[in-house]
């Protein structure tokens, strides 16, 4: 990710239709995200990303967040904001070379998200890239004024290659 994609991430996190799919209440500000971004840029806790489409188009972003190299785990995020691309199963591949990057890049040995229980699309999407859900965390979250259920998924890199030896 670099600075100039930050418009873009601003644009998309305040988008009704992408928002409803993550945890994120608070309006995004392009200032105070342009701050973050100045201040994440050397975090080693986290990697952020662009989404492109094959034209080169910005259409969504992934990160690693709360890299933990001591355990090798990471939490792991994607969002397709440009809707023109949405249900042309970007976001899977987005996902499959994500995982492949964290676990050939940073050693990882696990993959893990946290996704609205009432997300049932990515639900889907994770498994068949191998994720296992973990658990329910009941009533986790509160937001737009109720309680909602977060279904804890998991990659283990074993089970990653498993499902997908041509990345080996």
């Amino acid at each position: 990710m670099e600075r100039a994609d930050i418009a873009y991430k601003v644009k998309w996190f305040n988008d009704p239709d992408v928002n409803k799919t993550l945890f994120i209440t608070e309006k995004l500000e392009l200032n105070r995200s342009l701050e973050w971004f100045e201040k994440s840029r050397n975090d080693a806790s986290r990697r952020d990303f662009v989404i492109e489409s094959k034209e080169g188009k910005p259409i969504g972003i992934m990160a690693f967040v709360h890299i933990d190299a001591v355990n090798q785990t990471t939490e792991c995020y994607c969002a397709i904001g440009d809707k023109e691309y949405w249900g042309k199963g970007i976001g899977t591949e987005a996902h499959l070379l994500l995982a492949d990057w964290g676990f050939k890049n940073l050693g990882l040995h696990k993959i893990w998200a946290d996704i609205r229980a009432d997300n049932a699309a990515i639900i889907k999407v994770t498994e068949r890239l191998g994720f296992k859900v973990e658990g329910t965390l009941r009533e986790e979250k509160y937001l737009n004024s109720k309680r909602i259920d977060v279904v804890r998924i998991g990659l283990l890199r074993h089970e990653f290659y498993a499902m997908h030896p041509e990345l080996k």
